[in-house]
């Protein structure tokens, strides 16, 4: 009796284990069925808390119901088997409800064991439990009490591990409810160690569980890592409920005492789901029936994992592989669009990086699921950001690789969650550029959800405009907008965004990508965006931007990263002694020295290992006394021991300024040109394959179909094909060549960009007119006054023919503008070779704003500015659509140029400025006394309806300070400007248009079966602050405000209806155009109120007719509306038996579409 009393003080246990009439049975032990379905589609199982007796553990006793209360149990209400399985029954999902019960005695005759212990005795009582009947194919549910849950986390992480003989467990939990677990531990555990310590040693007790649940304790800590990993990776649901009161310790100690079990942090688990329920921590798993609210709380949530186990659980057994296949989409036009944006599969590029990087060394990397910032981030139901932040070479993007593969098999196992991810790469042009990343999020988010097409679809429709010359999808806001859109979309759901080596976005277009991405993390939107982005430290702009925002980890700061550096040191070791025979001394030897240097870097750590590779085993003792510290002495010893400096620049200045990854065979067909003068075909590359390896370790050579990921460094000659790529071995060897050398002994190796890229501009420039004297191909002719660019499909046979031909066709335009300013002091090309590439030069320039160079190419080539670019315009076009105000100056002042020339579409300098919205080049060009204001394009547009259509608010002020320029100039749609500010919504580009008095409110251009005048542009657009403006500034006539009250009508506008009747009064019955009336049309529609209204003005005749005879009722009639019909005979003033030009009534009407309602309706008129 003493030890039972003296259990209940110390545990603070309520229960009682005496029995009298009324008690509840006694548990059966260790699975007990409480209720059982025969047609059941879910297991639920309840684990009880330590020092509980399982008797009473989900019981609700009378003696706790307050005093006075009906509506409370008069017996022992156990709700797990009186009132879960009920409700479950009533919301049509059949469960069967079981309790683990075990001895949960920590004091006096306490059985001595672990949690582990406790976990696999659990496991494996109800695997073998649900192998009875197949039950083992059934989702389950668990729900722990206190201590009970700590053993379903321990449970779960146990039957997860591989090779588990209880693993379907962790396989078929769809979901766990947690009532007052210490996941963190509580200080109730440490007071019940302190308290046992004082007793006489011949009274037993366990404290080996309690210590398992103080504060301190490293077990929970880990446990919960591996929980909370185990919860990621296969997005199950779970929900913390803590208590709101105190527990009264007052009648049990007899001493007074109030406090918190379980505070709510210990209680929750960090992003996922949490509840307060009022109640204190021994009362918190007892209800007392359905009105009771923490019941109501626990429930829903019990339900909902219910509800949805079986579709959660067939996506977990049958996973989806993540589409991103273009012949597996339906939709033909998604299809068409999703070739035309022409993104690379980030699969393929993913697995390139991965055969660069090499293989991920076993059990790396797995921590970062288990830290708890990150599951914080993955499991909140808000939108979120995540940094990773770290040096060059630190791992950064393995990290990103493993994240991408654990978020993959993370989506493949959901229903509804999303996952797009891009890796930056500022060698590689469609890799670094923030349009880049937002085509390639969106690319992948149409395969995972086609429905998001129709964010895509107006945009795709309009990628033929003939005034957009741009890509389609490059531009930057149409993109982002897209995505925002995306992300708002209510059927989206969850979405995993990852972006790695952020700072290798394009440093001179970020900005906005930047400052969007800030703003859309300030910003609630309506589903949980998780947004993870690596990128290293001290970028300013990024810092800028995100530096207060969401969560960070700075992997320099974390051991964990260190740990991961000691395997990979000694896995790559042991590697390397095995095919090198080393001895286990000098292997340690190696490991020692590796580790003690490598300053948390695994590149140093790479490039070392490949160092020694070479390294006579005898030797290595020597060589690791002398390792170099850092990457930047590490690359300097690299190639302060090349002879043969000449070559290894020509390929560290290649590498440097390639726009992509260059492969093997277009190098070697470069650098003969460069070394002999000579073209050399693909079929015989071998002679100089040695100068891909003048540079190794630094550079790496990857095979395409190197399936194991292994990377093969520029020296393994044997390894490697001609179409392999080359590159740099990290992002940090292309910084350090772009250091300054006037402190490095290898002043050679380093050089600037634009230098660089000179020498690849004077490469591609020499092959070219190499390709065009050998063999009479030319890329580019001059047409009379057009530049004309031959098509690819002619030259693909020279382009297999010469390796580097493809190369130098695409981008040797780019490479000249980018090696300003180093052309204007060090340029070695004969201009003259070829005029037409040097006039597409001047071209690309004035483009670029280039001033200096174009002054260059015209005074000292003699460069022609005035020729058109096939497909485009002529210099002087571009520089004004660009708004190089300068350059536009410079070429009108050369004389040489027609201020009113036109490109091939008609359009002039003026034109295009105002498409760019450049209202220092308008004023200029408005400047020129010889400019056509009202210059007109094929397509009738005018530089004043550009700006109109665009909303350019100033420059269309600009335009109409002109005193030629005609307001009202009609394009091949009949559109004015006017009618086109309307259309696009521009409110102040109408009232400075109405203002001149000269804008015509009354024409008309018809579109979509309707002639629109401005008022019914706004009508269309629901644009009340246009409309008011058109009213008020325009003098439209009463026959124009009748056909925009009848179109308000027919599209069912109320609000427009109401404000064009609030205008003065106007001759409302007069025959329209279109042969109807506002009434007419509003009774043809649904919406009733309108017609309510219209009838209560009092100004309308219901029985005026159309030209075909038709009153009101005849519309309302034929159309089948019956509340439009209900509310004309209501009105009295309607005649039913009117007959139109076929001799038919409204009922006759009605009759021939066999609308029963009507007719029965018009007949009792």
């Amino acid at each position: 009796m003493v030890g039972t009393k003296l259990r209940r003080i110390l545990t603070g246990a309520s229960e009682t284990t005496e029995t009298f009439q009324g008690a509840p049975p006694r548990a059966e032990y260790p699975i007990q069925v409480l209720h059982n379905d025969a047609n059941a589609i879910v297991d639920i199982v309840a684990v009880h808390g330590l020092g509980a007796n399982p008797d009473y553990a989900w019981v609700w006793q009378p003696k706790n119901n307050p005093p006075g209360c009906p509506g409370y149990p008069k017996e022992h209400f156990n709700w797990l088997k009186e009132l879960l399985p009920k409700r479950l029954s009533d919301a049509k999902i059949p469960c069967r409800v079981m309790t683990f019960n075990y001895d949960s005695g920590w004091f006096m005759d306490a059985p001595q064991y672990r949690l582990s212990n406790l976990s696999d005795r659990l496991l494996d009582s109800l695997t073998d439990k649900r192998k009875e009947k197949s039950y083992n194919q059934l989702p389950l549910v668990f729900i722990g009490h206190s201590f009970g849950g700590n053993l379903i986390e321990q449970a779960i992480v146990s039957a997860s591990q591989r090779g588990s003989r209880n693993a379907e467990i962790a396989d078929s939990t769809v979901g766990v409810v947690f009532l007052g677990t210490p996941h963190r531990g509580c200080a109730a555990a440490r007071w019940g160690v302190l308290t046992a310590s004082l007793l006489p040693p011949s009274w037993d007790s366990n404290t080996s569980v309690l210590k398992s649940l103080e504060k301190s304790s490293e077990s929970l800590t880990d446990r919960l890592k591996l929980f909370t990993s185990w919860l990621f990776i296969h997005s199950i649901p779970v929900v913390c409920c803590f208590e709101a009161h105190r527990t009264n310790f007052t009648s049990r100690t007899k001493v007074p005492f109030h406090d918190l079990v379980v505070d709510e942090r210990s209680a929750c688990i960090d992003g996922h789901h949490s509840i307060c329920l009022p109640r204190d921590h021994f009362k918190m798993n007892k209800f007392y029936g359905p009105d009771d609210m923490s019941f109501k709380l626990v429930y829903s949530e019990i339900e909902k994992f219910a509800r949805n186990a079986e579709k959660i659980l067939e996506r977990r057994r049958s996973p989806k592989p993540i589409p991103m296949d273009p012949s597996a989409v339906c939709n033909e036009k998604l299809r068409q669009c999703i070739v035309q944006m022409d993104v690379r599969p980030p699969s393929a590029i993913l697995r390139e990086i991965q055969a660069q990087k090499g293989k991920r060394v076993k059990d790396t990397c797995h921590w970062i699921l288990e830290r708890s910032e990150f599951s914080a981030w993955a499991a909140a139901k808000d939108s979120q950001l995540f940094r990773i932040i770290g040096s060059p070479g630190i791992g950064k993007t393995c990290m990103s690789i493993f994240l991408v593969e654990a978020l993959t098999t993370k989506i493949e196992k959901s229903n509804s969650a999303m996952f797009a991810y891009f890796f930056f790469d500022d060698k590689i042009e469609n890799r670094k550029t923030p349009a880049a990343m937002l085509r390639s999020l969106i690319w992948q988010l149409l395969f995972q959800k086609e429905e998001l097409f129709q964010h895509v679809e107006l945009f795709f429709d309009r990628q033929n405009d003939s005034l957009a010359s741009e890509k389609p999808f490059e531009d930057f806001w149409m993109l982002w907008g897209i995505l925002i859109n995306m992300l708002q979309d209510k059927r989206t759901g969850e979405i995993f965004i990852l972006i790695d080596a952020l700072d290798e976005c394009e440093q001179s277009t970020r900005e906005n990508l930047l400052t969007q991405l800030r703003d859309l993390f300030e910003e609630e939107l309506p589903q949980g965006v998780k947004f993870l982005a690596t990128y290293r430290p001290g970028v300013d702009d990024i810092e800028r931007e995100f530096g207060d925002i969401g969560t960070q980890l700075i992997l320099e700061e974390l051991n964990e990263v260190n740990v991961d550096l000691s395997r990979y040191i000694d896995a790559k070791t042991d590697d390397l002694a095995r095919r090198k025979k080393y001895t286990d001394g000098l292997k340690n030897e190696v490991k020692s020295a590796l580790g003690n240097q490598a300053g948390g870097t695994f590149l140093w750590v790479s490039l070392m290992l490949s160092e020694l590779k070479y390294i006579p085993n005898h030797h290595v003792s020597n060589k690791l006394k002398d390792l170099p510290k850092g990457l930047d002495q590490t690359y300097t010893m690299i190639l302060n021991r090349i002879n043969g400096t000449e070559d290894a620049q020509f390929l560290l200045f290649t590498l440097l300024a390639a726009k992509r990854p260059l492969k093997r065979k277009e190098i070697v067909a470069a650098y003969v040109l460069h070394k002999h003068g000579t073209l050399m075909e693909a079929q015989s590359p071998h002679d100089y394959r040695e100068i891909c390896s003048s540079c190794s370790p630094i550079v790496y050579i990857a095979k395409k179909d190197n399936v194991e990921g292994t990377v093969f460094y520029a020296s393994d000659e044997e390894n490697y094909e001609d179409d392999a790529a080359v590159s740099f071995c990290h992002q940090s060897v292309k910084e350090f060549l772009l250091q300054s050398y006037c402190r490095s002994n290898i002043p050679w190796a380093h050089t600037t960009l634009d230098n660089a890229n000179l020498h690849m501009f004077e490469m591609c420039w020499r092959f070219l007119i190499a390709v065009e004297s050998t063999d009479g191909r030319w890329t580019l002719r001059r047409k009379n006054d057009t530049l004309a660019r031959e098509f690819s499909v002619h030259l693909e046979p020279y382009y297999r023919k010469y390796p580097f031909f493809r190369y130098a066709s695409n981008t040797w335009e780019d490479h000249a503008a980018a090696s300003y300013p180093a052309l204007m002091q060090d340029f070695k090309i004969d201009l003259a070779e070829s005029p037409a590439l040097r006039d597409a030069w001047f071209f690309r320039t004035a483009m670029e704003g280039q001033i200096e160079v174009l002054k260059y190419l015209l005074y000292q080539h003699g460069a022609d500015p005035t020729p058109v670019l096939e497909g485009s315009c002529a210099a002087i076009h571009v520089a004004a659509w660009c708004g190089h105000k300068e350059v536009v100056q410079f070429l009108l002042g050369t004389r040489r140029i027609d201020v009113n020339s036109k490109d091939e579409n008609g359009m002039t300098a003026l034109s295009w400025a105002v498409l760019g919205d450049h209202q220092e080049v308008v004023q200029l060009l408005l400047n020129t006394a010889q400019v056509d204001v009202n210059s007109t394009d094929d397509l009738g547009g005018t530089p004043l309806s550009y700006a109109a259509t665009h909303g350019h608010k100033e420059i269309a002020r600009l335009l109409l300070g002109v005193n030629q320029i005609n307001v009202d100039s009609e394009d091949f749609m009949g559109m004015t400007p006017l009618r086109w500010a309307a259309k696009e919504g521009h409110k102040e580009i109408v009232r400075v248009l109405l203002e001149t008095g000269q804008a015509d409110v009354n024409t008309k251009s018809e579109e979509n079966g309707w002639c629109y005048t401005a008022l019914e542009w706004a009508i269309e657009n629901n644009d009340e602050g246009v409309a008011r403006l058109v009213l008020d500034l325009g003098q439209v006539e009463n026959g124009h405000r009748l056909d925009a009250l009848s179109f308000a009508a027919s599209r069912g506008n109320k609000k427009m209806v109401l404000l064009l009747l609030d205008t003065e009064h106007f001759e409302i019955n007069s025959l329209s155009e279109n042969g109807g009336a506002p009434l007419r049309y509003a009774a043809e529609g649904e919406d009733e109120e309108i017609v309510q209204l219209l009838l209560d003005a009092g100004r309308f005749d219901p029985n005026w007719k159309d030209k075909d005879g038709r009153t009101v009722l005849h519309a309302a009639a034929r159309y089948g509306r019956i509340g439009n019909v209900r509310l004309l005979l209501k009105s009295g003033r309607v005649d039913i038996n009117s007959k139109d030009e076929d001799g038919c009534t409204p009922l006759d009407l009605a009759t021939k579409n066999r609308d029963k309602e009507v007719i029965l309706l018009l007949h009792a008129a």
